[in-house]
């Protein structure tokens, strides 16, 4: 007998927990709904969806939104979550800039700030961040204490534990500082600490229109590359959290051309900084653009160089994986991910290559600069209602209580 089924007061109240978090995960995603479409998908009691659902419209998470009209017997009326039930604050931090959205509890963006200053001092940037997220929380006239936490995502392993240097370039003296820390000290709310991969899976997983594949690999360009890697419909976080760092992945010196090295160092925003003999602060997606239009000569020979990595790269992630699709995102506008993207095919082949596949094997993300932020807003609202995503993260998180659980 598991906890779901243990007839004593922890376990009844764990089911009900979980009965909770299962009603409103079904409306957040695929609401509005009546309670007898909520039966039949999750096959709860009448009894048990009726008290559930009275309890969560008391307590404002959910709200009315309309009653069934033409149909034969009793009207049946509507549920959908309250958007402003809750909110969240997401934020990317990358060289150079910081980018916050302010976020309602059904992820549309309420409000959002662009800030451009320098980034390299751990203490003195999350002071500035602080100061961006008091502002805008203000300025928005939300209480405090309706704001779920802070979705906080950047760009390294930010770790002082590891053999090998794993700090990036620019990133030098955020190797040990504790930003989550020092960040949620400062604004009185918790913090979720993701990097900008796995943030933008998450962002897609969670935005993508339609029904989001289940299995999928982002790959994000940046400082370096990285992979978010959806499995089963969950982002894979790894045993310390560092799954899908593929830019350390060393480039076989048996394949043609190879340059040797790591992936990092062909297919990433340093390498064209090295190439063009200019800091890499310089590479604004709008700078990356312009070149790009202009066909400047260096980047055209740096995508040449970098689809051949690309290339290789997706044949690991389809062996390792086995991804409905792999979508290409990053720090550059859209036309450059989209030429990277043409260049790469013909892929080399993989057991991907199947004749009834129904996505791409190789696509562009449908969000692309935006991913990390607004993957960073859905962390809060989903570490918080969804009955399988907060194990995920429990190393941060540490107490078991939940605003979604006990409000």
């Amino acid at each position: 007998m598991n906890e779901n089924t243990r007839s004593d007061g922890a376990g009844q109240a764990y089911s009900r927990i979980y009965n909770r978090r299962l009603i409103f995960e079904l409306l957040h995603q695929a609401g509005p709904l009546s309670r007898v479409d909520i039966a039949d998908r999750i096959g709860l009691k009448p009894q048990t969806i009726s008290g559930i659902t009275r309890e969560l419209l008391t307590q404002g998470l959910i709200h009315e939104v309309g009653k069934s009209v033409g149909q034969r017997g009793q009207p049946q009326t509507y549920l959908a979550p309250n958007p402003d039930a809750g909110y969240s604050l997401g934020m990317h931090v990358d060289q150079g800039r910081i980018s916050i959205v302010l976020g309602d509890l059904l992820l549309n963006i309420r409000q959002r700030i662009e800030w451009v200053g320098e980034t390299t001092d751990p203490a003195a940037t999350t002071t500035v961040m602080a100061q961006l997220a008091e502002s805008m929380i203000l300025e928005s006239g939300i209480e405090k204490q309706k704001i779920w936490g802070i979705g906080l995502v950047l760009p390294t392993l930010n770790a002082d534990t590891y053999e090998a240097e794993m700090t990036m370039p620019g990133w030098d003296l955020w190797r040990g500082f504790d930003v989550a820390g020092k960040l949620g000290a400062l604004l009185d709310l918790p913090v979720l600490m993701e990097n900008d991969a796995t943030a933008a899976a998450m962002a897609e997983l969670f935005s993508h229109p339609g029904t989001p594949p289940r299995n999928a690999v982002l790959v994000y360009i940046g400082y370096g590359t990285g992979a978010g890697i959806v499995v089963d419909g969950m982002p894979m976080k790894g045993a310390r959290g560092n799954a899908g760092e593929l830019g350390l992945l060393p480039l076989p010196l048996c394949l043609p051309d190879s340059p040797g090295g790591v992936i990092d160092d062909q297919l990433s925003l340093h390498a064209i900084a090295r190439m063009l003999h200019c800091p890499v602060a310089e590479l604004t997606p709008e700078a990356i653009g312009t070149m790009h239009a202009s066909r400047d000569s260096t980047l055209m020979h740096w995508m040449e160089t970098a689809t051949k990595t690309l290339r290789f790269l997706v044949a690991i992630i389809e062996t390792a994986f086995d991804p409905e699709t792999i979508l290409l995102s990053g720090g550059f506008p859209e036309s450059v991910l989209a030429a990277l993207v043409e260049r790469a095919y013909p892929l080399l082949p993989s057991l991907s290559a199947s004749r009834d596949r129904e996505l791409p094997r190789l696509t562009t993300a449908t969000l692309l600069t935006d991913g990390p932020v607004i993957g960073g807003m859905t962390l809060p609202v989903f570490v918080n209602t969804k009955p399988d995503f907060r194990h995920l993260y429990i190393r941060q998180v540490g107490s078991d209580e939940r605003p979604f659980d006990h409000r």
